[in-house]
């Protein structure tokens, strides 16, 4: 959207095949959710999308929600049976890197030991209907959702914990997010619109796998998260701001310093293999996260 005369960011499923799988560029929630949720229903499983709500708060805050702009993802891979999964493939840093079954207090590991998430079935204390705390009650008039919450485990030995975003059940369709993905490029507020982000998973080396376990033990009930098969750990890199970091568990460092644009486009194609032509830059002038 910054590298493009027309600003727009296209999630027309022709054009994500190309984008992501031939040119192997990235996507927002709607492209990289949408094109695998067409993977998984051509691989011949039942599944749906759906729609949440970004929290911009900090963690010690009360969740200060956005919009119905995030996309995400429910699976049943079991034949004849609705036990459900819930998938996100594209929820940026601190995001799912499993499914995880959507039941009330069901956790899953994060990219490492030191991460877990953890799902948490509530009423919407907003709602201007019916809300209270027995969430289990049929009645048609609770207003129910849930919220995806990330643990992080900290050097110092203590965890964090925070609100990622929360999401709900109904279905929602290719004509929902055409219209939220105009609001997403176009609102002035958006984190798309203000930064240029990026972030990449890659699968560690065994040192630095060996470097993650000896965080396991200090994660406050991690023998109570599941991991969907033999663990294999990630780690993130990211771009946001003026820095790329390369995140390992609990330890972090900066890895590229950027100060111009061509540095930018430099960083992106050291660390994400995103190519970006210099003429482009003539597009980024005037935008909120060009470099003076």
């Amino acid at each position: 959207m910054h590298y493009t005369a027309e600003h727009e960011m296209d999630i027309s499923l022709d054009y994500l095949y190309q984008r992501l799988v031939v040119n192997g560029n990235g996507s927002y929630c709607f492209g990289m959710n949408g094109l695998f949720l067409q993977m998984i229903r051509g691989l011949g499983y039942r599944a749906y999308s759906s729609s949440g709500r970004i929290n911009t708060a900090p963690g010690d805050a009360p969740p200060n929600f956005l919009a119905f702009v995030h996309m995400v993802l429910f699976i049943q891979p079991i034949e004849g049976s609705n036990v459900t999964y819930f998938v996100d493939a594209a929820g940026g840093g601190s995001s799912l890197t499993q499914p995880m079954l959507l039941g009330d207090g069901e956790s899953v590991l994060g990219a490492t030991p030191s991460e877990k998430h953890t799902l948490i079935r509530t009423s919407r204390t907003e709602s201007s209907l019916a809300t209270r705390s027995d969430v289990s009650s049929t009645d048609p008039d609770l207003k129910v959702e849930w919220r995806l919450l990330v643990t992080h485990l900290k050097d110092s030995g203590d965890s964090s914990m925070r609100v990622l975003y929360s999401f709900i059940e109904d279905e929602y369709f290719w004509t929902d997010y055409k219209t939220a993905n105009i609001g997403v490029y176009t609102l002035k507020e958006d984190i798309f619109w203000l930064n240029v982000v990026c972030s990449k998973c890659f699968f560690l080396n065994n040192e630095e796998s060996e470097e993650v376990e000896l965080q396991q033990g200090r994660l406050t009930a991690s023998e109570e998260v599941t991991a969907g098969g033999p663990i294999k750990y990630l780690g993130r890199l990211a771009m946001e701001g003026k820095t790329i970091k390369r995140h390992i568990g609990t330890r972090t460092e900066v890895v590229e310093n950027m100060e111009t644009e061509l540095d930018r486009l430099e960083g992106l194609k050291k660390w994400f293999n995103i190519k970006i032509h210099p003429d482009a830059l003539k597009h980024m002038k005037g935008r909120v996260p060009a470099y003076e």
